[in-house]
């Protein structure tokens, strides 16, 4: 098959910008359809403005000028330009070099994953081609601009219609929506979105970098460990929060990541007893080496998130929120524990395996030998996807 992916970053030697999984996901994706003998063509944004193609991995990569106030991802000061941004890209037409593109590739079926700054009208150009349309669930970009349906410190839950009404109305164009997580596909169906396309659920497989790493029972300090980004929603305050509330000496919490110095002084602020180790960028492999248990403390519905799955995979029971996916991936008292968001949940749950480390063994033995999906097999499942649509649209055509 010839598949064109879009996505909003598509990480090259270049251009190695990553904000989060989705784009990874879309690297590995796309490489790992050419090594299966497709063709593969991806459209991303040039975050420079400059018109660029480059081949990687036999991958080719399409890189197309934003058009607007800026590029995606930038950290915008100004909240009236962050206003005005949304509103051009959720009504801007799509770039015209991008129809040219697929009027070149001729691919059988089009992959949207991101598409902030390439917009939802990359949907139109593909249906008056009669391109089939696959659209991936990441985040919430189609019902909100800030893509996590999180404002401030709580979870708003509102589907921001002024500002997305252009994305959704083009929504409409799409055959088959693929979401990470059960929850994720539900929340955009009771917004209305995509009755009337086929719908799935494809669950993120682990990084095949990742293989399971033994750990001894665990002595004092229990050693936990966060590895993902330091932003509100993430609920990495709440962690520390909790963490701060046990008995001195029985918890070190490991931070993974580029945290800047002021959220550093932040968080140490909210625990000044606790034993926080910011261990900085690390690979995730050598990270979950080194601690016994991984906490995901989100306060917003995680779509599919990939420290999870990885973490699993490592053999580390994870403590995590009953938000989004996370609760469709956790075995509670198998292969983790489901708490109540916030520092009183977690801090229960921390106090609870200080007291009986076993159970941290437990967990871990039960992921010895834990089967699971593979990347192989979500690249099957989305083939079968694609086939299924392409006769449909030979026949309504």
């Amino acid at each position: 098959m010839r598949i064109a992916l879009f996505s909003a970053l598509y990480p090259t030697p270049k251009h190695p910008k990553i904000v989060g999984g989705a784009e990874v996901f879309a690297r590995q994706f796309a490489e790992a359809l050419v090594a299966g003998g497709d063709e593969v063509m991806v459209v991303c944004n040039s975050l420079e403005g400059k018109r660029e193609s480059e081949f990687v991995n036999g991958v080719r990569v399409e890189f197309i000028p934003v058009r607007n106030l800026f590029p995606p991802f930038q950290d915008q000061k100004n909240p009236a330009a962050r206003v005005l941004w949304h509103v051009i890209d959720d009504w801007q037409s799509a770039h015209p070099d991008i129809g040219s593109l697929l009027d070149d590739f001729r691919p059988d079926v089009i992959n949207s994953n991101t598409i902030n700054g390439l917009t939802a009208d990359i949907w139109r150009v593909a249906r008056k081609r009669k391109i089939p349309t696959v659209h991936t669930l990441h985040d919430y970009y189609l019902t909100c601009p800030r893509c996590s349906r999180f404002h401030g410190e709580n979870s708003c839950g509102i589907a921001c219609t002024a500002l997305t009404t252009g994305r959704r109305r083009r929504a409409k164009r799409v055959d088959a929506v693929v979401s990470v997580s059960q929850r994720t596909l539900d929340i955009h169906l009771q917004d209305g979105l995509f009755s009337g396309a086929e719908q799935h659920v494809v669950r993120n497989v682990p990084n095949p970098a990742i293989s399971f790493s033994p750990r001894p029972l665990p002595e004092k300090p229990l050693r936990i460990g966060y590895l993902g980004r330091f932003s509100p929603e993430k609920g990495v305050g709440l962690l520390v929060d909790a963490v701060a509330r046990q008995k001195p000496g029985t918890v070190t919490l490991a931070l993974a990541g580029n945290v800047p110095e002021d959220e550093k002084a932040r968080l140490r602020a909210l625990a000044p007893d606790a034993d926080l180790d910011f261990v900085g960028f690390v690979s995730p492999s050598e990270f979950y080496a080194t601690v016994d248990v991984i906490a995901i403390p989100s306060i917003w519905e995680e779509p599919g998130a990939l420290a999870l799955v990885d973490a699993l995979a490592a053999g580390r029971p994870v403590i995590g929120t009953r938000f989004g996916g996370i609760p469709e991936v956790i075995e509670h008292g198998v292969t983790g524990w489901i708490v109540p968001p916030g520092a009183d949940g977690f801090a229960k749950a921390i106090t609870a395996l200080v007291d009986d480390p076993s159970r941290v063994l437990a967990a871990h033995e039960n992921l010895r030998n834990r089967p699971g999906r593979v990347f192989d097999d979500v690249v099957r499942e989305y083939r079968a996807i694609y086939r299924s649509l392409i006769p449909a649209v030979a026949e309504a055509t």
